[in-house]
């Protein structure tokens, strides 16, 4: 799902408390397909099933127009409808449909996609949006839903939509529905689609929007004392994360066995010696590619990179990525 932006809940207004809801007591059109009330019914039972940070979209077959909810667990339910700004030009909503939105209940979008974010405009969507609170009105929610459908969008019978249901572990399914689920095209990752989702990662949990691949193709992000690299190998497919430790030191079993005690204990980052560097290193299979694990993986390496790089150098000397030598306590 792209949940269009917004999912957090926000008091229902005071029009939804006082009159909601606005078509609990009028029937469908008589010239719609008699098969929407069952669905009603049917989705109402669904939507009683969805429990918090659980989603499901309800969407227009060939076409960008939508339905989708939010379960919030104590927070209620979120409820959304699409709006100009997902739909291309032959779909718009003319003035009478936005008309209709908004008399049948629904909030009018609060920003463009880029102004109404999460972040910007927690209480808002640039959808239509209403916010239910508990309990949760489940039947009122699949009558507005069955009326904007049927009534406001025209989609004369349920069989002319489909529905997408997920949480974070992946899909749901809810055969009740009797809807169609889309099939997901295959995603292939190849080596430039994995550079484009590792830079939009990194640039995410530094904070650092202007984050690029240098001449050598590597992300270069200072770590403290650490500077750690982020890269993409080929043969095989591979998000590699390295940070040289020290350098300028000599190979020797002391420092051989002093890295091999280190990886012992740690369940991913390793660390080398080569050419007069100790490096640490944690690689990360990208297929397919999960954001998380990437996080965890850079940020455990950043966070053993600045710690033992001192304690390294004060035991076999050499040079950190950023701090002058400090007077070495044994060195080999």
């Amino acid at each position: 799902m792209n949940p269009k932006e917004s999912t957090k809940a926000q008091p229902v207004s005071p029009y939804l408390s006082a009159a909601w809801p606005p078509f609990e007591h009028q029937p469908v059109s008589p010239y719609l397909s008699a098969a929407w009330p069952p669905f009603e019914q049917k989705l109402a039972a669904v939507l009683a099933r969805l429990e918090e940070d659980q989603y499901l979209i309800l969407s227009v077959k060939h076409s960008d127009r939508f339905v989708q909810f939010a379960g919030q667990g104590s927070f209620g339910m979120r409820a959304e409808t699409t709006s100009n700004s997902y739909l291309p030009k032959s779909e718009l909503l003319n003035d009478e449909q936005i008309e209709a939105m908004r008399a049948s209940g629904w909030l009018s979008p609060t920003g463009a996609p880029d102004e109404s974010t999460p972040e910007r405009d927690p209480d808002g969507s640039p959808n239509f949006f209403c916010d239910f609170p508990q309990p949760v009105p489940y039947g009122a929610i699949a009558r507005l839903t069955v009326n904007t459908f049927a009534e406001i969008l025209r989609v004369p019978h349920p069989g002319f939509l489909k529905y997408e249901a997920f949480d974070d572990n992946g899909p749901l399914l809810f055969p009740s529905l009797g809807l169609k689920i889309p099939k997901r095209k295959e995603v292939i990752e190849t080596a430039e689609s994995t550079r484009q989702r590792l830079l939009a990662t990194l640039r995410e949990v530094t904070n650092l929007p202007n984050l690029e691949y240098d001449e050598d193709d590597d992300i270069v992000i200072r770590f403290g004392s650490a500077l750690v690299y982020a890269r993409i190998t080929e043969d095989p497919l591979l998000v590699r994360l390295y940070a040289p430790i020290l350098s300028g030191i000599e190979r020797g079993g002391a420092l051989l066995t002093r890295l091999n005690d280190i990886n012992a204990h740690l369940d991913f980052t390793r660390f080398v010696y080569r050419n007069g560097t100790v490096f640490g290193r944690v690689d990360v299979a990208p297929v397919p590619f999960v954001a998380d694990h990437v996080v965890l993986a850079f940020m455990q390496l950043c966070s053993i990179a600045d710690g033992i790089d001192d304690w390294l150098q004060a035991e076999f000397g050499g040079q950190t990525a950023f701090l002058e030598p400090v007077t070495s306590l044994r060195k080999h």
